[in-house]
């Protein structure tokens, strides 16, 4: 979020107006804008109801095939990010394309940017900076946990609600980016994407993000340490005339110490500071929250109120594995061709799990609505089941084993009309557990039958759907056809709702 002074070229600037007109959204006010797309106060021409809207830049050098996958990637991401619920996190709401620009929606909580703040009122005294620390430390390690990496954590994203706290906005939105620009057709033979892409001049990138390697955790750790920084400076790190002057700092320059700008600050906090943004990051804190007990370790080490992080010792972390495609210009060599112009659908997403089809059409506002907790299940076996694989349902995730076969979920999981993700071992393609109208059960691998692409649930309709050419599939009648090109239904898998409310199958 925010402009960025990148230079490179090459990217769809949305190029909105105050006024505009985006499916069922009016644009009221314009709060951002840069190559990587706008930001916009709208209001929902229905229900009146405001929203922060980020609207996407698509890059210019996608083709038709590159371009449906990207916006079946959109949909995937958005789907998982609108399932993270934290009070430190501002809420996704709603997530859409229309008209081939995707966009995101946001609570329009009344807010200011930290930024703005340290601009307005200088540098953060320890206390309150070591209480916004936390708060950031809680958003990322939450985050983490869910598999999702903020990857550009900064003063301009992190906003002050007016209760005080801190709320973190645009988590995991620069993957979504990032896969975009990488997905470009006009690179040139073997050119990497440009790393810098999607941030700003209050962007803190890791050097290993500079230099366009994978991240793991230690990259929002860096930021995080450029965030306290800040907060106890009122200046960033590095500056610079262009974001790639910056960035540059990032990957070679050494941090100048906080004395440069205040004498009131313990001189241990420059070794906090320096760990954090370590070059190398293993040398960093492996986690936000041991960068928060390392801070309040200096400046309150007798403050028996604060509830510390817990981190567990470094022999049992493991790298944090978030959830991504393969980059999309691989997945082009398997991808089918472009789908035909078919239905466009208003899809509501019940519980934040099940995920919208792609169409390069106008998909129109994906609400968010909780489902309902069934009161009685029977203990019987069922079959079938879709899966929203390539489209990431929002609650994927490891599976146990017990007497009765491999857990997959328990009843109270999954509300009535949504769905589950599991993973399968015989398939490239993710398990769909659905949890039907008539309070039954179903699961099925995702890959669709005609070309192999991963299929999504739409409670709307209660069918599943494939985002690359149209096959439709029902759930309640063991995945048969209900709309071509596919000719077969999907495979099924057998599954227990057993009498202790969990579900379980016996396949691999």
């Amino acid at each position: 979020m925010g402009d960025s002074l990148s230079a490179a070229g090459g990217r769809n600037n949305v190029g909105l107006q105050v006024g505009s007109v985006l499916g069922e959204y009016r644009l009221e006010k314009q709060l951002e804008a840069g190559e990587a797309g706008q930001v916009f106060l709208a209001r929902h021409a229905t229900t009146g109801t405001r929203y922060r809207l980020h609207i996407l830049a698509v890059p210019t050098g996608l083709d038709a095939e590159a371009r449906m996958l990207y916006l079946g990637y959109f949909q995937r991401q958005a789907n998982r990010l609108a399932a993270l619920q934290h009070p430190g996190i501002l809420p996704l709401l709603l997530y859409g394309t229309h008209e081939g620009m995707p966009y995101l929606a946001y609570q329009d909580t009344p807010m200011e940017s930290l930024s703005k703040h340290l601009a307005q009122h200088g540098p953060l005294d320890v206390r309150r900076a070591g209480l916004y620390l936390d708060q950031l430390a809680a958003a990322l390690e939450y985050g983490h946990l869910q598999g999702i990496l903020h990857r550009n954590l900064n003063t301009e994203n992190i906003f002050i609600k007016q209760d005080g706290n801190l709320v973190v906005a645009a988590f995991g939105v620069l993957h979504i980016l990032e896969q975009g620009d990488a997905s470009r057709s006009d690179h040139a033979p073997g050119a990497r994407y440009d790393p810098l892409f999607g941030m700003n001049e209050a962007s803190s990138p890791a050097p290993e993000q500079v230099a366009g390697d994978s991240v793991d955790t230690p990259a929002d750790v860096y930021a995080l340490g450029a965030a306290l920084y800040r907060m106890l400076t009122g200046h960033r790190v590095f500056r610079g005339s262009t974001l790639a002057e910056i960035a540059q700092q990032h990957q070679a320059a050494p941090v100048p110490p906080i004395s440069t700008w205040r004498h009131d600050l313990p001189p241990a906090l420059d070794g906090v500071i320096a760990r954090a943004m370590a070059k190398d990051p293993r040398q960093r804190f492996a986690h936000p929250g041991e960068l928060a007990n390392a801070y309040h370790q200096i400046v309150a080490p007798s403050d028996s109120k604060r509830q510390p992080f817990v981190v567990p010792p470094a022999p049992a972390l493991a790298p944090l594995k978030e959830a991504q495609s393969a980059p999309l210009k691989e997945k082009r060599k398997q991808a089918p061709a472009p789908m035909p112009r078919r239905k466009v659908l208003t899809y509501l997403v019940a519980g934040g799990s099940a995920a919208a089809a792609v169409t390069i059409v106008s998909i129109v506002g994906i609400h968010f609505l909780q489902g309902n907790t069934p009161t009685s299940v029977s203990t019987t076996t069922t079959t079938g089941g879709s899966t929203p694989g390539s489209n990431g349902s929002s609650t994927g995730g490891s599976t146990t084993t017990t007497q009765q076969g491999k857990v997959l979920a328990h009843v109270s999981d999954i509300p009535l009309n949504s769905d589950k993700q599991f993973p399968l071992t015989s398939s490239s393609n993710p398990g769909l557990l659905i949890h039907l109208q008539d309070n039954s059960f179903v699961a099925f691998d995702s890959t669709c039958t005609h070309a192999g692409c991963a299929v999504n649930y739409n409670p709307q309709d209660h069918l599943l759907e494939c985002p690359c050419h149209g096959a439709v599939f029902d759930p309640s009648k063991n995945a048969s056809v209900v709309q071509g090109p596919a000719t077969t239904p999907l495979t099924s898998i057998p599954i227990a709702v057993n009498a202790d409310g969990s579900i379980t199958t016996s396949a691999s």
